[in-house]
């Protein structure tokens, strides 16, 4: 049974366009897409559900417009935002969210709570659509994936490979550490090379016609994630296991979801 993508609107401009990323992104994977509206202001007035057909009925006629191939399907829910598309995601294959919803304001550039959440607890990979219109759009033709250096991201790596071969361009890992000064070929920095190398090898394997680009970069990890994604369609980022301790994202995933030029995955680590 293929899953579907699932993609979450209120009907602000932020939610169209993450409806727009996922209707592209479901043709790429040959799978349907899924529609989520979700409600919960009060009493369920006609009215209201009036207005969450309307929002269903336009994020459905705008993403068929993506391809005729694509099979859409809209739903409206009762209930908050946040926990209709975290229970959706367990039956998904990938699940997409604008970066802000409804009521921005001055405040419209900063992570909304539902990107927050879902990017931090979704039972699959998650994707916050924000950013430039180049690299939302794709046209830089680069996936770029952040490699902790505890943490090699294995499944993080591995998306990053699939989604490149889906599009046909490159993949850049960003291996950053702490510190300044010294020779660039000191032994910290050859074991998180040998990290990364191992990390990357399955992907390599599986996707061989995929072009890498490996580049540690010294200075703060969220400083050479941010910078890479400028030139990125993608940012692929790793997230604790759910049920392990600690919080799932962590200070410099979260800094780069809030800050960063293009799209951002964020793939729980198997």
């Amino acid at each position: 049974m293929d899953l579907p993508v699932v993609v979450g609107t209120d009907g602000s401009r932020a939610s169209l366009e993450a409806v727009d990323w996922a209707a592209d992104a479901a043709v790429l994977r040959e799978l349907p897409l899924w529609i989520v509206h979700a409600g919960s202001d009060g009493t369920r007035s006609g009215r209201s559900a009036a207005r969450a057909e309307e929002i269903c009925d336009l994020a459905a006629e705008r993403a068929a417009l993506r391809s005729s191939r694509l099979k859409v399907t809209a739903e409206s829910v009762w209930g908050a935002a946040t926990m209709a598309l975290l229970e959706a995601s367990h039956g998904a294959s990938l699940v997409v969210v604008g970066h802000r919803g409804q009521g921005g304001g001055v405040t419209s550039l900063f992570l909304g709570p539902v990107a927050t959440a879902v990017a931090a607890h979704a039972h699959c990979p998650a994707v916050v659509v924000r950013g430039r219109p180049d690299n939302v759009h794709g046209r830089t033709h680069r996936i770029t994936v952040g490699i902790s250096r505890q943490h090699p991201e294995e499944s993080a790596v591995s998306f990053a490979f699939a989604e490149a071969a889906l599009r046909r361009c490159e993949v850049e890992t960003v291996f950053a550490w702490s510190g300044t000064g010294g020779d660039p070929r000191d032994a910290g920095r050859l074991r998180r090379e040998h990290a990364t190398d191992e990390a990357l090898r399955s992907a390599t394997r599986a996707h061989p016609g995929v072009p890498l680009l490996a580049y540690p970069v010294g200075g703060p990890t969220h400083t050479a994630l941010l910078r890479a994604s400028a030139a990125s369609d993608l940012l692929v980022l790793g997230a604790r296991p759910h049920g392990s301790p600690g919080p799932r994202l962590g200070v410099v995933n979260g800094t780069v979801l809030q800050h960063a030029h293009c799209p951002v995955a964020v793939v729980p680590r198997w």
